[in-house]
């Protein structure tokens, strides 16, 4: 792809080459006119124009999240005295995933601050088990549910019980925000959620394959999964390719998390060799990258095909670090989600209107990593969330 991408560069030099030189010779200006618009005819001039109009704009796009975010409240002040001693039930999807486990420290981290119980409830990945959660939590009269990790559209039943018992539920993690919609995007009957926009996630990773390709070719293919999150990232990838004629998903595989260790190395490794012009990898959240990277390998693809995904985990970081195959992976703090999904909490216990669910993302590849200890959270992120809560909160 970028040697293809090189000669097309090449060629639209060599025409302004020419057209120079003929100048130069003390040609006529109809010659010079001439050759001009020969140029503009071929499309040549124009077409690598627009291409490098698109990787600016991808450079650009790319630089805004280049640094640690700073804190920004999602709301107004919430006068938290009169909230200590609430309980708040945390239904975790599983306590196996890393991301999950962190938000899950994150909120018991604020409610120790708070005083504020908070219990958990190990989901198992399992919907039956999820529902006894939240029924547990009904069961307990606690003031607040959050769902970690879970789709709320695989159990409606459960936000429907808790809601008709004045229960207010918060939604953290598996959907994209948007506040035009019901339960801020994350589903009827939700109070409203925490995390980040997978949608400016998936666009990051399409801007990346834009800037390595330098405006040529892309062709990629996502490696995804049945969740709400997920589908808005490859929705991410594909507004951004929808404005560059050249950028393509070629193919989409599906792949659940329970066969992710088994299967996406084999699957990544067919795709490239069953698609010779392939030069793009998006598995749509970090983990499966992990596999996908050996895969990319196993078919000697390594330098030709590139890996780019979103979630911004250590060991994907790592990657990056070490490797050539891995070029990038925005991500966000998912300590800082669990603030956030405090804070929807407290709004919610206090007759507050929920405030803004989006958390900040950083975008990272191998230029801002070096030297730097991806298993640091706060290295990575910062730890701006903190004061800036505790302020928001009157705890400060």
């Amino acid at each position: 792809m970028k040697k293809v991408s090189k000669g097309s560069l090449a060629l639209a030099c060599g025409v302004s080459v020419m057209s120079l030189s003929i100048s130069a010779c003390g040609s006529s200006n109809s010659a010079s006119t001439s050759a001009s618009t020969s140029a503009k005819a071929s499309g040549i001039g124009s077409t690598t124009t627009v291409a490098q109009d698109i990787v600016s704009q991808a450079k650009s796009e790319i630089a805004k999240y280049m640094g640690i975010p700073p804190f920004t409240p999602p709301g107004p002040s919430i006068e938290t005295s009169k909230l200590r001693g609430k309980t708040i039930m945390v239904v975790d999807d599983n306590t196996v995933a890393d991301a999950l486990v962190q938000i899950t420290k994150g909120i018991q981290a604020a409610g120790q601050l708070l005083g504020i119980n908070v219990q958990t409830y190990n989901g198992q990945n399992i919907i039956s088990s999820i529902e006894q959660g939240v029924q547990q939590g009904i069961n307990q009269k606690v003031d607040a549910i959050m769902l970690v990790g879970i789709a709320t559209s695989l159990v409606p039943s459960s936000v429907a019980a808790a809601d008709a018992a004045k229960i207010p539920v918060i939604s953290v993690l598996p959907s994209q925000p948007d506040l035009t919609a019901p339960g801020q995007g994350y589903g009827s009957g939700i109070f409203g959620g925490s995390g980040p926009s997978y949608i400016e996630l998936g666009r990051l990773m399409a801007d990346t394959a834009i800037v390595d390709s330098n405006g040529g070719p892309v062709n990629s293919a996502a490696i995804d999964f049945n969740n709400p999150g997920e589908l808005a990232v490859i929705s991410g990838i594909k507004s951004v390719f929808s404005k560059c004629s050249n950028c393509k998903i070629l193919t989409t595989q599906d792949i659940e998390p329970q066969n992710w260790a088994t299967k996406i190395s084999g699957a990544t490794s067919s795709l490239v060799l069953a698609n010779p012009g392939l030069n793009y990898i998006f598995p749509t959240a970090d983990t499966m990258a992990i596999f996908a990277a050996p895969g990319v390998s196993q078919a000697g693809a390594t330098g030709k095909v590139s890996v780019v995904t979103e979630d911004g985990d250590s060991p994907v970081l790592s990657l990056i670090q070490k490797g050539a195959v891995v070029a990038a992976d925005p991500g966000y703090s998912t300590p800082w989600i669990g603030w956030e999904a405090m804070d929807q909490a407290l709004r919610a216990m206090s007759g507050m209107k929920p405030g803004n669910p989006v958390i900040p993302i950083r975008y990272f590849d191998k230029s801002n990593l070096s030297g730097v200890d991806v298993t640091s959270l706060s290295t990575l992120y910062g730890d701006a969330y903190v004061a800036g809560f505790k302020k928001l909160w009157g705890l400060s």
